[in-house]
């Protein structure tokens, strides 16, 4: 009996067990396994029904009935079909996988990725990572679907790297609003060869501006982008770009805007079409080579038809402008440990020329400059005091400059400059907090004058600057991380802490009640956090008291006079700040030389204040197990520096504040959430400012900037004031403004709005801006796609990173 029963229950049980799941193996790398199970024509046809799942290589197939051949080794699945790859998930009704290839075909497809979704009527598996779609539509929206897509016949996909859609149509929220016949998206950061999506547009009383541009990428390490542009009344024309990067330290690129003005005609100032087609240009190309690590150039060339393309097209040209003029620039320099050598050469076009498409000829080039330096050099280095350390350099450099329109009636304009300035250092004793020293600077100049009978001039003088300073700091706190036991911390103390500390959770007991569900399980104590990570900073308060004594002991011109008298009566008869005579250089020319200290016998006092604070380095051994004893971060937070000069030898002046120069005084604090800095120069005898103020102020919900400049020399006079913020009031909404105003005109030179829509759905961001200035007026307008780069995610989620304007 017991026989019995024991039979007909192991037959039971193993009946139920092959009821529950069949399973078949083919080779090392295919099981099909499945509720049940047929075999037909002598096995060579095989049948699953029911929750079959199907495992071949990487892919796993699951279906409600598949049916496999092995002759032909292909698996054809029906009903709530999941093909899940490597990179991606395959939904579908019905499917035909290959298992010797690993290809399949699915209908009424649905692609589901981390980085987009795609529905298609069909879909092909060709390898790996790359599928084509036929009837398809293409989002890279998660949250929101038909927040944008693009709907192609054909779309073609290379996970971690592109999608290429031919006749497409893209949708937004539904709505058919630009065909794009073929149009290439990256998924992830590799370059692709296409269209990119489109820039519209709009200045006052000239219409809309349509540009499309077409991306190649040559090959790794170069592309090209030509973008053709309507510009509705001017007409057509459009941008080109070129970048190729040789390896890691050269690179070379080029931007050019080229178009058929039918408006614009040199002098012409009103907006009418002229009858005429005026080609306009204007191109930026810059290169950079660095031989080796001692040897580097730079090479850098812009360049227009007409002066007046700048203000036509102020975006373009804007961030390619640096100065009053364009043309070229170069540099080359070879560095050593003991001496240095460069040369640089200009051929500039004056923009502020009255002609706009003619060349200033009077402008004065300087074609080249060469230069060189050798480092100080030790002749003494002793214990003995007053000869503690004396060291030699020596700096030169020669200069051509030319003026193409040879009139030297007026100012001399053609020179060879040749300079040469060796200088001593001589540091006498350190003891303490007091230290002593001297710097001795013979400066030399001798100039080539190619077309007067009196072809040579020349200055020099001898500048001694002598420093007695005494220093002294202290440190407040220590700077150092430790880790507290949670349970020695006050439950009060432990949950404000947990607010502020991210990623700590304060422990909570909760109490036992009646609940709707039950009670919340506590967590094991190896799963929360024990200790809490107390980081202490250390600030550093250092000031130092200077007592500099300047002094020319020497100064001597020569040569021809009327050179002389040029470069002695005003600034404009300088090539450079350099030709300044030192005892007279302070008393005019540019803001930078007026706020000198006279050389000629003056006592200048110095107070420098700064506070440094030390962080401890957050340190972690699953980054690089290793520590370092000197594991911190140093920033300057705050400074407060002062500086006045005394003549010491204007005895005629009985009034002590006669003799005061000018009074310098610069602060400045960086905190976390706001900073500010100040640049104050005062002078006494003429009663004059300069100064330079900026001011930026960070909140949860926006950034405040500001910047003001006055200079009260009635020959530079300025007074501008520049402002503006960002502001986001919610996760969809950024604001942003920025104004130019000229205070002494009392007019505004530019003012910039700007709006950004950024939905939650994260997929796109619509940004609009507007732009008024003295010459023009114009809306532009960007949508920006979700594609899985960095430019997206950055500007998205670190809106107050950068100013939008």
């Amino acid at each position: 009996m017991f026989w019995s029963v024991a039979l007909i229950t192991s037959f039971l049980l193993s009946s139920h067990a092959w009821a529950n799941k069949e399973q078949m193996t083919l080779g090392d790398k295919i099981s099909v396994f499945s509720d049940k199970a047929y075999r037909k024509n002598n096995g060579t046809y095989f049948e699953a029904v029911g929750n079959v799942v199907i495992i071949s290589g990487d892919d796993t197939i699951y279906g409600e009935v598949a049916s496999l051949d092995q002759q032909t080794m292909e698996v054809k699945i029906e009903g709530n079909v999941r093909l899940i790859g490597k990179d991606m998930t395959l939904f579908g009704s019905h499917l035909v996988y290959d298992l010797k290839t690993q290809k399949a075909f699915v209908r009424n497809a649905r692609i589901l990725n981390s980085q987009f979704n795609l529905v298609a009527s069909s879909l092909q598996k060709l390898s790996e990572d790359e599928y084509l779609a036929t009837d398809a539509e293409f989002t890279t929206c998660k949250d929101c679907i038909e927040s944008w897509s693009i709907f192609g016949k054909s779309i073609r996909i290379k996970t971690d790297s592109f999608v290429e859609i031919k006749h497409g149509l893209a949708r937004i929220k539904g709505i058919n609003v630009l065909y794009l016949p073929y149009i290439v998206l990256p998924v992830m950061s590799k370059r692709k060869s296409g269209l990119l999506f489109p820039r519209i547009s709009s200045r006052l009383n000239e219409g809309l501006s349509f540009e499309q541009p077409v991306f190649w990428a040559i090959d790794e390490s170069k592309d090209m982008t030509f973008s053709p542009t309507f510009w509705a009344k001017r007409g057509y024309g459009g941008d080109y770009q070129y970048r190729q990067r040789f390896n890691d330290r050269n690179w070379t690129e080029v931007n050019v805007r080229a178009l058929s003005d039918k408006i614009y005609l040199p002098g012409k100032d009103s907006q009418e079409e002229s009858g005429k087609e005026y080609f306009r240009y204007f191109g930026e190309m810059e290169t950079h080579l660095q031989a080796s690590p001692n040897v580097n150039s730079h090479f850098r060339y812009t360049g227009a038809k007409d002066l007046d393309v700048v203000a036509d097209h102020p975006t373009f040209t804007d961030p390619k402008i640096m100065g009053s003029d364009i043309g070229f620039n170069g540099h080359l320099d070879w560095r050593q440990e003991q001496f240095s050598l460069a040369a640089e050469a200009n051929f500039l076009r004056n923009q502020l020329f009255s002609e706009s498409d003619k060349f200033d000829k009077s402008y004065v080039q300087t074609m080249p400059r060469v230069t060189g330096s050798l480092m100080p050099q030790t002749l003494l280095q002793t214990d003995i005091p007053m000869l503690s350390h004396i060291s030699v350099g020596l700096d030169t450099a020669s200069t051509r400059f030319r003026q193409e329109k040879k009139d030297e009636s007026v100012m001399i304009r053609n020179a060879d400059r040749h300079t040469i300035r060796p200088y001593l250092q001589w540091n006498y004793f350190a003891a303490g907090p007091f230290s002593m020293k001297s710097n001795f600077t013979y400066d030399h100049h001798l100039y080539r004058l190619e077309y007067e009978k009196t072809g040579m001039a020349g200055k020099n003088a001898g500048l001694l600057k002598t420093e007695l300073s005494f220093y002294m700091d202290k440190i407040f706190g220590l700077s150092y991380e430790e880790n507290v036991p949670l349970r020695l911390i006050p439950e009060a103390k432990l949950n404000a802490l947990g607010k502020e500390q991210k990623g700590l959770v304060p422990i909570r007991r909760e109490k036992k009640d009646n609940r709707l569900i039950g009670d919340i399980p506590t967590f094991e104590s190896s799963l929360i956090r024990e200790n809490y990570v107390q980081v202490r900073n250390s600030y550093r308060h250092a000031q130092e008291f200077k007592l500099i004594h300047h002094f020319i002991t020497s100064e001597n011109q020569y040569g021809n006079k009327r050179f002389l008298n040029q470069i002695q009566q005003t600034q404009m008869g300088w090539f450079d700040y350099e030709d300044a005579v030192r005892s007279q250089e302070f008393l005019f020319g540019a803001d930078t030389t007026r706020t000198l200290i006279p050389p000629t016998n003056t006592a200048e006092l110095q107070w420098r204040n700064n506070i440094v604070r030390k962080v401890p380095k957050t340190f972690s051994y699953l980054t690089d197990d290793r520590y370092l004893r000197d594991n911190f971060t140093y920033k300057k937070i705050a400074h407060f520096n002062v500086s006045q000069g005394y003549l010491l030898n204007q005895q005629e002046r009985e009034d002590i504040r006669e003799r005061l120069t000018r009074l310098m005084i610069e602060t400045g604090f960086f905190g976390d959430r706001w900073s500010t800095n100040l640049v104050h120069y005062y002078f006494h005898n003429e009663n004059q400012n300069i100064m330079k103020l900026d001011f930026n102020r960070r909140f949860d919900y926006m950034n405040l900037y500001a910047s003001y400049n006055y200079v009260s020399f009635s020959s530079s006079n300025l007074n501008v004031l520049r402002f503006g913020g960002q502001v986001r009031p919610t996760d969809t909404l950024g604001f942003s403004m920025m104004k130019d105003m000229d205070l002494n005109a009392g007019n505004s030179v530019r003012t910039t709005y700007g709006l950004d829509i950024m939905p939650n759905n994260n997929c796109w961001i619509f940004s609009l801006n507007y732009r008024e200035s003295i010459t023009d007026s114009r809306y532009s307008f960007n949508i920006l796609f979700n594609f899985g780069d960095d430019t997206f995610s950055k500007y998205r989620n670190e809106y107050f990173a950068k100013r939008r304007l």
